[in-house]
């Protein structure tokens, strides 16, 4: 992981999202929005117990068909920024030390959440815990192999400011499934995240990819039959 953020504790993350909440939907990268609501959709399509880990004031929650559907936030004045008919429970805490029975979920996602997590193994370990076997944890991050040209955008105010966090990079990334998940898929994507959707999907397929120069990778992981799901 990159290393240049000094340690920074969940009280920090909650605060600065505190002071977000009230502009942040209004803020929000539509492309990116678009392009996260769209795998959320296809990775858990067939879930019908689902968890938003840090969903904030933007949930993609409405796009999906689960019978049970949670929304689970650091910060509750994201939650409560949410707008619109609320169809699903919210709840405040911690990923890290998750609320939630063991199985109490057969799909889970995280949209920009890992690099604001102190320990994101710990998070992933409890996602292990609270997912049945079988289940699908969708995880979307920054690209920390472009921390730089994050860092200028945001100086430039073309993204939010983020605030306590560290980059991941790929390898990172790659590695924290093991052992309780499988990982199904791991990808860049969003190397132009403006305009379109049509365009911003001709851009991914050009120069995006596993080895390609997103400014975002996702990655998708199946819980193991058998597999030790206990907090790491």
């Amino acid at each position: 992981m990159t290393d240049r953020i000094p340690p920074f504790e969940a009280k920090d993350v909650a605060r600065h999202y505190a002071t977000l909440a009230p502009t942040y939907s209004a803020r929000a990268n539509r492309a990116c929005t678009i392009a996260y609501g769209e795998l959320v959709s296809s990775v858990l399509s067939e879930a019908r117990r689902v968890l938003e880990i840090g969903a904030g004031a933007t949930t993609h929650l409405p796009g999906l068909f689960a019978r049970h559907k949670v929304a689970f936030d650091l910060s509750l004045s994201m939650l409560a920024a949410q707008r619109g008919p609320v169809g699903w429970s919210r709840v405040v805490g911690d990923g890290q030390s998750m609320p939630f029975r063991e199985a109490s979920f057969d799909g889970a996602y995280a949209i920009n959440v890992l690099e604001h997590v102190p320990e994101p193994a710990r998070l992933v370990g409890e996602v292990a815990r609270i997912l049945s076997p079988g289940g699908r944890f969708l995880a979307v991050t920054p690209n920390g192999d472009c921390a730089g040209l994050l860092d200028v955008l945001e100086r430039l105010r073309l993204k939010l400011p983020e605030g306590p966090h560290r980059f991941l990079r790929a390898g990172d990334v790659a590695c924290l499934g093991s052992p309780a998940f499988r990982v199904v898929r791991h990808r860049r994507f969003l190397a132009l995240p403006l305009g379109p959707r049509p365009f911003v999907k001709l851009v991914d397929a050009l120069i995006a990819g596993r080895r390609g120069r997103g400014l975002f990778q996702y990655v998708v992981l199946e819980r193991q039959r058998g597999a030790d799901g206990a907090r790491a």
